[in-house]
């Protein structure tokens, strides 16, 4: 028998020591507190897009961006080539003159819009024989004076608001002010350049790689060699730096293409391809961690407190496709926060009603939002769902948990802390992920419209929480829609939050 062989029954040692999550496509789904320990003591690497954002962002998600960048600042390193990278774009139109470009471009689209009005309302005066109506022509012609003065004020709103959040002082490396505020933060934190030997053999590695579809870089094979070659240099001086710290890597990027990301087809966030994960603990022993540059604002928020405007975040998260499919119909979305005000407009007559006794408000706006939102789901076509007596909407692989978990502003981790207190709610919830303990204690059906007829839930059916926080007097004061995961310790933790 083997020196891995045990005392008892032959089972092999090493073997014995293995856990479900030791298997290379395994996947631990982030907790805070691995986030809390990579803010400590792990490598933060932020990727050129991340830097040349900068430019892009208006005043109030650069501000957040930097104060979040400060807060990390020992953990920060840039591989070399993503400096390279930096400096080469930093210039172009599109980066330093991002605000001011697209000033221009919404307001071209608007005088054309101005011209396509003329010119189809001339026609249409003309084909219907009109063009000599007094009536009608003065009716045009207000109207189009009415839109022309408004298109007019847009432009002017556009302008200022491209001045306000355009940066001055970036035409000279003295007075930019991204640069200055750069300079202390990566002092010392930037990885060395390759020599040409190492140069020459990475760029033979990067087309060996892209040609046999090997993370990453092959989506951007279609470029020049060298340009092609970008993605797989920054992770070749990623996996040099990791392998001499032997610190946990956290990868902070904007580039959302498959071949950085491995999608879970709308099952829940994107998470790093399973070949880079591999390539990094083989070569330097030690585990790759990703994010979007939201999800650093929104964890950094988390485990800071740093106060981060929600609004960085969505601004921020409005070019990231990090998500492979969305969690719920846009037209659903962008309605229930209108469905949260009607809730709360029929829960502030009841608490009115009741005067001085105990106001029913809180449980009347959960029912009246449940019964609205199953209602709007209903009409997209959705399901009902029979979670623990109480009847849930669901709409594709997604049932909608409405709570109110605040009658006050409150942190959204206070909405965490409160399910996990609640073991009900927690059990309700854990079920709907799929922890076996939790589903022996928890009844969930699915309604369908025949009467009577129940049939088990789509295993792939996973929780969408609406969180929310209102009181009587000043009405919905905060929402957002968040999944969930159930961590190490047994506990839900949040995947992922967006306001809405």
């Amino acid at each position: 028998m083997t020196d891995e062989a045990t005392a008892s029954g032959g089972v092999p040692e090493l073997a014995s020591k293995r856990g479900i999550y030791d298997c290379d496509d395994a996947y631990r789904t982030p907790s805070k507190a691995d986030y809390e320990r990579l803010f400590a003591s792990g490598i933060i690497v932020l990727d050129t897009n991340v830097l040349l954002n900068l430019y892009r962002s208006n005043g109030r998600t650069r501000k957040d961006t930097f104060t979040v960048l400060g807060k990390v600042k020992e953990r920060l390193w840039i591989p070399h080539q993503v400096l390279s990278e930096f400096w080469r774009n930093r210039d172009l139109p599109s980066v330093r003159g991002h605000h001011k470009s697209k000033a221009r471009d919404a307001c071209s689209a608007l005088d054309k819009t101005s011209r396509a009005m003329k010119d189809a309302l001339d026609r249409w005066l003309k084909d219907v024989h009109l063009i000599n109506d007094d009536q009608a022509n003065q009716r045009v012609n207000a109207a189009r004076e009415s839109v022309t003065k408004t298109l007019a004020q847009l432009k002017d709103f556009i302008e200022i608001q491209a001045q306000k959040d355009a940066l001055e002082g970036t035409a000279s490396t003295l007075t930019d002010p991204i640069l200055q505020s750069l300079e202390p933060l990566l002092e010392g934190r930037v990885g060395s350049a390759f020599t040409e030997e190492e140069y020459s053999k990475a760029l033979t590695e990067a087309t060996r790689r892209a040609n046999e579809k090997i993370p990453p870089g092959y989506e951007d094979s279609a470029k020049d060699p060298e340009r092609a070659a970008g993605d797989y240099l920054v992770w070749a001086q990623l996996l040099n730096e990791a392998e001499q710290r032997r610190q946990d890597v956290l990868l902070v990027t904007g580039d959302v293409k498959e071949d950085w990301w491995e999608s879970l087809d709308g099952r829940g966030l994107a998470r790093p391809r399973t070949e880079l994960r591999v390539e990094l603990r083989r070569r330097a022993g030690v585990d790759l961690y990703m994010m979007t540059p939201s999800q650093l604002l929104t964890q950094a928020d988390r485990v800071f407190g740093l106060k981060v405007d929600e609004r960085s975040v969505n601004d921020l998260a409005t070019s990231e496709a990090v998500e492979s499919a969305k969690w719920l119909p846009a037209s659903l979305v962008s309605t229930i926060p209108s469905l949260l005000v009607q809730a709360h407009e029929r829960a502030a007559q009841a608490a009115n009603v009741a005067g001085t006794k105990r106001s029913p408000y809180g449980q009347v706006i959960q029912a009246a939002f449940l019964e609205d939102i199953n209602d709007a789901v209903s009409a997209l076509g959705g399901i009902s769902a029979f979670v623990n007596g109480e009847t849930y909407p669901a709409i594709g692989d997604r049932l909608l948990f409405p709570f109110r978990y605040s009658a006050h502003r409150a942190n959204v981790d206070h909405a965490l802390r409160y399910l996990n207190n609640r073991k009900s709610m927690q059990y309700t919830l854990a079920a709907l992920l799929r922890e076996p303990t939790a589903l022996a204690f928890s009844e969930i059906r699915l309604k369908t419209e025949v009467p009577g007829l129940m049939s088990p839930p789509s295993p792939d059916m996973r929780p969408v929480l609406i969180l929310y926080t209102s009181n009587a007097e000043e009405g919905v004061l905060q929402a957002y829609l968040a999944t969930l995961v159930i961590d190490h310790r047994g506990e839900l933790d949040f995947e992922y939050v967006r306001e809405i």
